[in-house]
């Protein structure tokens, strides 16, 4: 198996988080009524982190123009908490990990194009199957370290599988 090459293994548990739903990312992120506000309206239902944030956004099912987010929640959330939003169970996995700029193309481009050689090349693993399309997340989500570096810092994930499993 070939090193690493600034990439890490991770396996993310089980974890149970409020979802935006799939939608664009206007509506997402968008206006005064997008889920980010809504968001963050009710931190106090969320789950703080250590250094890792804990919300992941993949793409629908590689459809790039609906997008879902979720936030891990606190153990007493409730649905009616979330409402008018849901709670689902995230199904947790292995997932290879990397870097790229967010506000650089070509340099996230390089990065996803190194990580699937990198699958590809791999005696132990193969491509997962949730989310298909990867997800990502922004691993300093107050933007102070990102704006110092002149970059917006993006974690990609794609899942894992063993080579040769159904899961």
């Amino acid at each position: 198996m070939s090193k690493l090459k600034n990439m890490r293994l991770v396996e993310i548990p089980r974890f149970r988080a409020v979802s935006s739903g799939a939608h664009t990312l206007g509506e997402i992120f968008g206006k005064e009524s997008s889920f980010q506000s809504w968001v963050n309206a009710h931190e106090h239902l969320l789950k703080k982190h250590l250094f890792e944030p804990l919300d992941f956004l993949w793409h629908e099912d590689r459809d790039i123009d609906r997008s879902v987010w979720i936030l891990a929640v606190q153990d007493d959330v409730t649905e009616r908490d979330v409402a008018p939003y849901e709670i689902v169970e995230f199904p947790g996995g292995m997932f290879l990990v990397a870097t790229g700029d967010e506000n650089d193309c070509a340099d996230l481009e390089e990065t996803v194009s190194g990580m699937y050689a990198w699958i590809g090349s791999s005696d132990v693993f193969e491509y997962g199957d949730f989310p298909v399309s990867g997800m990502c997340n922004m691993p300093n989500p107050d933007g102070a370290i990102d704006k110092a570096l002149g970059i917006a810092q993006q974690q990609i994930f794609l899942p894992l599988k063993f080579r040769g499993s159904n899961s």
